[in-house]
């Protein structure tokens, strides 16, 4: 690893120099870096959150701290999926139908619409059609507790992902939860603060209707208040019908009235699309913007320098998850830890955005071997 980032943990930790330039990721006029830094003395809490940072730069090689299975999971099983309509959502299908396919499990998916009401007409369609699992995320457990009920009683299984509940009652485990995304939220945070020089001012925007991404808001305004008070965050709640629509100009907007402004993080990738256009259309120059979960688009303007990092969210290691999960159920293995062990975690950045683990379509995947480790756990072929 050789640019900027890199500099960027090397001079913070050395501490005892004064002034030091940086080199710029690119030298486009309109790339959202500047073509150099000069970084006065690094406090406390720079150090603490550069020598953070330091820790997830290289591509991590596990898919979390899980437990071979005792025998191979029994053929045959039925699975539905309640899925969303957003890019990360019809992504995390595709993978879950190739877990299924590996396991020798049948798999179909019913839109769950975007209000609770609809998700939850959805997951009545799902116990209707009596599979043996039933797999919803983003909204929380109480949405269907009238649904996950009569499943328990059905006896079909239920395993969610991106709730942020916990333990709940006729779940067997919900993977990528509040301790996940706070982890996502903290190193975004260390990244902000190494990087803005203890003088930051940063838009963030999430979306309210989905619970699960609170922790990652509130760790990343928490972390940075706790590492620069210099800092400054402003959170900006969207609408899920705002990803690619009105999400663009809103952050156009933000930026006209704060001109002291020049840091953007995204709770998703999805709601940053059509962001780095807006900027460019409106003038904007300088913007660093950031996130978690990226989309392909993402990565590929990390590499071009419209974008400075994202947390590399596995959606597909998550999504084999909560297959590991019932496949751990069905061999009467422990369901609750193997949900709670933490993903991967890596920063993505220029500096590293071409050696990530990518498939061929540019989706980050973090652990390149990510299937072969799964197989090795279910015993299977």
């Amino acid at each position: 690893m050789g640019s900027r980032i890199t500099k960027s943990i090397v001079t913070v930790l050395a501490a005892g120099l004064a002034a030091t330039a940086l080199t710029a990721c690119s030298s486009d006029s309109s790339s959202t870096t500047a073509s150099t830094k000069t970084r006065g003395p690094a406090t406390a809490g720079q150090k603490e959150a550069a020598a953070f940072l330091a820790k997830y730069i290289a591509n991590p090689t596990s898919i979390g701290d899980l437990k071979t299975l005792p025998e191979r999971p029994p053929t045959g099983k039925s699975v539905i999926n309640l899925q969303a309509s957003t890019a990360i959502a019809q992504r995390a299908a595709a993978s879950q139908k190739v877990a299924a396919q590996l396991l020798g499990w049948s798999y179909d998916s019913i839109a769950t619409g975007p209000t609770p009401a609809s998700a939850a007409a959805a997951f009545d369609a799902a116990i209707a059609r009596h599979p043996d699992a039933i797999l919803f995320a983003g909204f929380p457990a109480a949405v269907f507790a009238k649904q996950i009920a009569e499943a328990k009683a059905a006896g079909i299984k239920v395993v969610s992902t991106a709730t942020g509940d916990g333990k709940t009652d006729g779940v067997l485990g919900d993977v990528l939860g509040a301790p996940q995304m706070q982890w996502y939220g903290k190193l975004l945070a260390a990244y902000f603060v190494t990087e803005s020089d203890g003088k930051g001012k940063v838009g963030v925007f999430s979306i309210q209707a989905f619970p699960i991404l609170a922790p990652w808001v509130s760790a990343f305004q928490s972390w940075v208040k706790q590492w620069c008070p210099g800092c400054t965050t402003s959170v900006v709640n969207q609408q899920v019908t705002d990803q690619g629509t009105k999400t663009p100009s809103n952050v156009v907007g933000l930026l006209q009235r704060n001109p002291g402004v020049k840091w953007l993080m995204f709770a998703t990738g999805d709601l940053a699309q059509g962001v780095p256009a807006a900027l460019a259309t409106a003038g904007l120059k300088g913007v660093h913007i950031g996130g978690g979960s990226p989309d392909p688009a993402d990565l590929a303007n990390i590499k071009a320098g419209t974008e400075s990092a994202w947390v590399g969210n596995t959606v597909d290691i998550a999504n084999w998850r909560l297959f590991d999960v019932l496949a751990r159920d069905y061999v009467k293995a422990d369901t609750q830890a193997a949900a709670a062990a933490l993903l991967p975690l890596q920063l993505v950045t220029q500096d590293n955005a071409g050696k990530v683990a990518a498939d061929k379509t540019g989706y980050y995947i973090g652990v390149a071997d990510y299937q072969d480790q799964f197989k090795k756990l279910w015993r299977v072929s």
